[in-house]
């Protein structure tokens, strides 16, 4: 049986590290993040885990049995200014479930692995999944070298936490695995409006991330006439109402451009130069709504005189998860009481990156309320426990 009031306290003392409050600030690959890390391993190593690390960053906690192990976990950095929840209760709820088999003297016959992806979000270096993509041989080319508004790198980042510097030596055989669960909080209304604690997730949004670099002409305010400008600016606002009027058109679709920096950054000066950031989502036809918002950048700087460069930070195709783990986790979920439907999830997860490598993967959502990367986020001991539960019963039956 899960321990409730394990996983509560559990959840509180993970929290105060780069915690305030409610809120965590816990980037990925920071000292912060490992902290994280080293306490999720004493818990595990408590229990006769065998505790690693790879060259990613990567924490995983290893139970010994024979053949293909059965891989369960989630992410234990946030947003910045984010909440106690995303991620960190999936990296909890695996933990207790694996603490509630082995205190019911569960005899495994397939290893149980829990682990702590490294910097899913992508808040410190744009490159989201990161910990994930190292393990499935899925980052993008370069991606040591990509730099956070210090100018240090990951490989520096890396470094400074004890590894080589080189996330590609992270990679593993997907064949190695028999199976891949996450459990998470659900980041919507839908099962608040329901009334339902849980939910099985059918499959996940694709994602194109990107880096945009708008170059016009710095100018003098005053001195240039309107028609004389080539304003970098006003180039990325147009840009940004593309990504909003093409997403709106598309069923199923969202673009968001959260980040906007620009050169040199003065009142009375013309823009020379704009950096945003590009976030482009759908359940369906991902690669045509990125097709269309890069062919409105083109269309937009050829009509202003300006250049842009594209620096794809991540591409994530849309993924279904696999039918036979869902028809596991929706015996688990029955087996606490809940009569799970089956959902989208319009956020990206891990868990996208075993499944697109041949890993069976499937996913629970756990209710929550307050929204998502926010201090407000919330998901309830009772909730919790019930998905820990359900965690722990798909992992008997996979594992034993």
């Amino acid at each position: 049986m899960i321990d409730s009031g394990r996983l509560t306290r559990r959840t509180a003392e993970l929290s105060r590290i780069a915690g305030q409050g409610t809120a965590v600030t816990r980037l990925g690959l920071s000292s912060d993040e490992q902290s994280a890390r080293d306490l999720v391993g004493a818990w595990l190593g408590a229990r006769g885990a065998a505790v690693r690390r790879d060259a990613a960053a990567n924490l995983f906690a290893r139970f010994q049995g024979n053949g293909p192990a059965i891989l369960v976990g989630s992410h234990l950095d946030s947003v910045p200014e984010g909440g106690r929840f995303d991620g960190a209760l999936g990296v909890l709820c695996a933990v207790e479930a694996v603490e509630a088999l082995l205190d019911a003297g569960t005899r495994l016959r397939h290893p149980i692995e829990v682990v702590a992806w490294a910097d899913e979000e992508g808040a410190r270096f744009g490159v989201g999944l990161f910990g994930s993509a190292a393990a499935f041989g899925r980052l993008p080319s370069g991606v040591s070298e990509r730099r956070d508004r210090d100018g240090v790198t990951i490989a520096d980042a890396l470094r400074a936490l004890g590894e080589a510097g080189d996330p590609g030596r992270a990679r593993r055989d997907p064949k190695d695995l028999g199976a891949y669960l996450e459990l998470h909080i659900e980041q919507g209304p839908r099962l608040e409006s329901a009334g339902v604690a849980l939910a099985v997730v059918s499959g996940i949004v694709g994602i194109y991330h990107a880096r945009v670099t708008i170059r016009g002409r710095a100018d003098h305010a005053g001195a240039t006439v309107m028609t004389a400008r080539a304003d970098a600016l006003a180039a990325a606002a147009e840009v940004v109402l593309a990504v909003e009027r093409i997403a709106r058109a598309r069923p199923d679709s969202v673009g968001t451009v959260g980040e906007i920096a620009v050169r040199p950054g003065a009142k009375n000066v013309v823009p020379g130069e704009c950096v945003f950031s590009l976030d482009l989502r759908a359940a369906r036809d991902h690669d045509g709504l990125v097709d269309e918002v890069l062919a409105a950048v083109a269309r937009v700087v050829s009509a202003r005189g300006v250049d842009a460069s594209i620096d794809e930070l991540a591409r994530v195709p849309a993924t279904s998860l696999d039918p036979k783990i869902r028809a596991v986790l929706k015996r688990a979920t029955s087996s606490v009481g809940v009569d799970a439907p089956e959902l989208v999830s319009g956020a990206g997860h891990d868990a996208q990156n075993p499944a697109l490598s041949g890993v069976p993967t499937g996913m629970i959502f756990v209710r929550s309320t307050g929204g998502s990367h926010t201090p407000r986020e919330f998901a309830s001991p009772d909730d919790a426990a019930l998905g820990a539960q359900a965690l722990a019963n798909a992992l008997r039956e996979l594992a034993t």
